[in-house]
């Protein structure tokens, strides 16, 4: 698509309106009007710079209780993906791509519920490619592709996208979804801080921890005080 408000609500209208879809659907915008992040923040991008690709999934008998799996999975791939370009790329949790320690994407998934399972999910993926200079408010805090490696062999945004998706296809189709402890072991392994320390937001107040790293339920378990803490995504902030 040229111009859309938001990949991820043009997929959803799509998955309302025709049914069914085939697995897999994929769409692409230049560019996004209102892109959408997580806690309900904007993705800010400029026509044809950003990677902002929505896709559907069927995750079959998947309980809502073990949707971070599929959190874990999409952002897994993201980064074996990114890896084969730029050099550091690690996962922040829980659901950004970060390249030498600043932000280079993000994931928003939305679940269709049927019960206590997800019925299908609407993934939606930012990934910065072609920017070369980023607001004042955010130079410190986000990067792209060709910032980080300029002898990038300039590809179009379609390309770039088709071999994302499939990479996240690959795993999708090798990785039992249910198989949390598979996932975790690799999400961890990439996790952004991990026995790093460093300074967090907590209630307020600023606090110096370690991140050991998180647990199947998707909580952030860090060491504070010598007194490990679970952390969900409302109750914690990353300070730089």
């Amino acid at each position: 698509m040229e111009e859309v408000t938001s990949t991820n609500d043009y997929l959803k209208e799509l998955l309302s309106n025709i049914k069914p879809l085939p697995e897999a659907t994929a769409i692409m915008a230049i560019h996004q009007v209102k892109g959408k992040g997580q806690r309900g923040n904007s993705w800010l991008s400029k026509p044809s710079e950003t990677l902002a690709i929505s896709l559907t999934l069927y995750p079959k008998d998947f309980s809502v209780h073990q949707s971070f799996n599929l959190n874990m999975l999409i952002c897994l791939g993201i980064q074996r993906w990114a890896a084969t370009i730029l050099p550091h790329v690690q996962i922040k949790w829980p659901n950004d791509i970060y390249a030498n320690g600043k932000k280079l994407g993000g994931v928003l998934i939305e679940n269709q519920l049927a019960g206590y399972h997800v019925r299908s999910s609407v993934v939606g993926i930012g990934i910065n490619i072609k920017q070369q200079a980023f607001p004042t408010a955010i130079q410190d805090k986000a990067t792209s592709l060709y910032i980080e490696e300029p002898t990038t062999p300039p590809q179009s945004l379609e390309e770039y996208g088709l071999s994302l998706l499939s990479t996240i296809m690959e795993l999708y189709e090798s990785i039992d979804l249910q198989d949390t402890q598979q996932l975790l072991d690799a999400y961890n392994d990439c996790l952004f801080r991990k026995e790093i320390p460093a300074y967090y937001e907590i209630e307020g107040e600023t606090f110096s921890g370690i991140i050991q790293g998180v647990e199947g339920d998707g909580k952030l378990k860090i060491l504070i005080n010598d007194q490990e803490r679970l952390f969900d995504l409302k109750e914690i902030s990353f300070k730089l």
